[in-house]
């Protein structure tokens, strides 16, 4: 870390400190006076027998008595703390974990929040996640079933992008199952490995008969519960396509808040109640920074500056005055001395001479592993200290591929597990059990990681097949549109051949017409004389070529044409999600929506 020396910024960190200046002053000052006119002799023996012994008071004794203070000064001035370096400071990200559980029943359409319940739910939603500046979160919806839309993430604008195509449409089961929701939200916190996380339900209500054990149980686990009110207590109808939403008794459905209950699951789930308001702020829903931060704060980039404390830097100038004083400079000499014959230098501590290097390195895995990684020898205690600093890729490395013993496999079972590669660290896992077969250690670890690996094949499967799925329809649709073209293209060229086919008809009939009028008026003309007749005269009726009538043909088939698109159904693809999970999980035919209220 880089340390930076700011003088205008001197400051001490023990300023209180330097009060002692002023007793230490007095105290130095009659103490001096009363000692400095007497050497030891004169405060020992009579003047008689110094007459005697003809010893004279030296007065070169007392000339370094004036040392006394600028050692008292700089000894005051040293434990006051002076500070001019600065040093940056990891910052403690908050990595707690909020998991959004959104109702997405049909209650929520009701009207009695302007535009609708959800539609207000989702601009709370939108606003908490802009103003949430740190830790992971995630989002789930549920209805007779719950869904993940995201799972625990950092990135926030994923999230809000998502929150527009949330619907009931999309759900696969009506009703409102909230143990389905409360079950997803902490399997999302046991997958990210998060001891006490915070749940959030955003909901109109909660059928506590159903869910008080459930609640009970979570937060007894650690989880917070909050809750979090949509809608009022009056209520208001749904709106469907065909009118509002009635019962099988025929009557008009008008979903009701039952606050009571909320704020009861509230209270159970050990979390805040709050009713959706513009009144209600995003840090009245939950705990933005949680009281328990040891399993939710991690170190991450500096963000702020302390100083140093350069006390004991300065300290190191009583040294001299400490030598003029006692030893009359015969140590200042031997300090310059050994100064100005300093090429090489080194660093020897008291345990160089009792332990080696990998010794050291031991007693530092826990403290420094970095700094046990680099004083390290041995391979092996070079592995533990890198596995200790979290580098698992090097220690998967370090760790022998072959083992010796039990220990050998197990420890690189562990570090090949904490690398992603659960595959590899399964099979060390198994050559450890071949030392010994009941090793508990060893046989918990890899059942975990047999968990793991296969939920991981699961979810590529899932993906695969999801892939597979979506590709298949993405081909369905070019077949229908390109079936759809081609019937076109055929209906546009019979249309065509019949267009030409009465254009001729049409010409062959106005032949005929011609050739009979010139007939009939010839007979006219030698029957009667000419004479002067009225007649309305009428517009020539415009007739179209068959290039124009083709060209009209096909102006009409691409209007058509367009307006056959199908409008783009953002949702589309999360609905086939959810219906294919929500059959994955019920393949036995029964439903899993035991818990589910009504309908609505």
């Amino acid at each position: 870390m880089t340390q930076e020396i700011i003088w205008t910024s001197l400051h001490f960190i023990r300023p209180l400190l330097l009060w002692l200046l002023l007793p230490a002053g007095i105290l130095l000052y009659f103490w001096l006076n009363n000692t400095s006119r007497q050497d030891g002799w004169q405060q020992s023996c009579d003047p008689e027998l110094l007459q005697a012994m003809k010893i004279q008071s030296s007065a070169k004794a007392t000339r370094w008595t004036w040392l006394y203070w600028p050692i008292a000064l700089i000894a005051i001035i040293a434990a006051a703390g002076p500070a001019v370096r600065q040093m940056p400071v990891p910052m403690l990200k908050n990595q707690s974990a909020l998991i959004i559980a959104l109702d997405v029943s049909k209650s929520m359409l009701s009207d009695d929040l302007k535009p609708s319940r959800l539609q207000r739910a989702k601009f709370k939603i939108q606003d908490l996640l802009e103003n949430r500046k740190d830790g992971q979160t995630a989002l789930v919806v549920y209805s007779g079933d719950a869904f993940v839309v995201t799972p625990l993430t950092d990135d926030t604008a994923t999230i809000v992008s998502l929150l527009d195509v949330i619907d009931p449409n999309i759900m696969p089961v009506t009703g409102t199952n909230t143990v389905a929701a409360l079950d997803k939200a902490t399997e999302l916190l046991t997958q990210a490995g998060v001891n006490k996380g915070q749940i959030l339900m955003v909901t109109d209500g909660i059928d506590m008969y159903k869910t008080k054990d459930r609640l009970t149980a979570i937060s007894d686990a650690g989880t917070t519960i909050h809750v979090l009110a949509v809608g009022t207590a009056e209520g208001a109808p749904i709106p469907t396509a065909q009118g509002f939403l009635k019962d099988l008794r025929g009557q008009i459905v008008i979903p009701q808040v039952d606050y009571a209950s909320l704020q009861s699951a509230a209270q159970i789930g050990k979390g805040r109640f709050s009713v959706l308001s513009n009144q209600v702020s995003e840090d009245q829903l939950y705990e933005a920074q949680p009281q328990d931060h040891s399993d939710n704060t991690t170190s991450d980039e500096p963000a702020s500056q302390s100083y140093i404390d350069d006390g004991p830097t300065l300290a190191l100038l009583l040294i001299p005055l400490l030598a003029l004083l006692y030893r009359r400079g015969i140590l200042l000499v031997m300090c310059l001395g050994f100064m100005l014959n300093s090429e090489n230098s080194f660093a020897v501590s008291w345990d160089d001479f009792w332990l080696n290097k990998d010794q050291q390195a031991y007693r530092q895995l826990e403290s420094a592993p970095a700094a046990a990684y680099q004083q390290a020898e041995s391979q092996q205690i070079k592995a533990a200290a890198a596995y200790k600093k979290q580098d698992f890729k090097t220690a998967k490395n370090l760790y022998p591929e072959h083992g010796q013993n039990l220990n050998d496999y197990y420890n690189r079972g562990n570090a090949l597990a904490q690398a992603g590669d659960l595959a590899a660290a399964l099979e060390s896992y198994n050559q450890a059990l071949t030392f010994n077969p009941e090793d508990a250690d060893t046989l918990y670890n890899k059942s975990i990681v047999e968990q793991a690996l296969k939920q991981q094949q699961e979810q590529e499967q899932q993906q695969q097949n999801q892939q597979n799925q979506e590709n298949q329809d993405q081909q369905d649709s070019q077949d229908s549109e390109q079936n759809q073209q081609n019937q076109q293209q055929q209906e546009s060229s019979e249309q065509e051949k019949q267009a030409q086919q009465q254009q001729a008809e049409k010409d062959q009939q106005a032949e005929a017409d011609s050739e009979q009028s010139q007939e009939q008026e010839a007979q006219a003309s030698e029957e009667q004389p000419v004479e002067q007749q009225e007649s309305s005269e009428q517009a020539p009726e415009i007739e179209l070529t068959p290039e124009e009538k083709a060209l009209d043909a096909e102006e009409k088939q691409a209007m058509e044409q367009w307006l056959r698109r199908i409008k783009d159904d953002p949702g589309g693809l999360m609905r086939r999600k959810f219906l294919y999970q929500y059959h994955k999980r019920n393949q036995d035919g029964e439903s899993y929506d035991n818990q589910t209220t009504e309908d609505w």
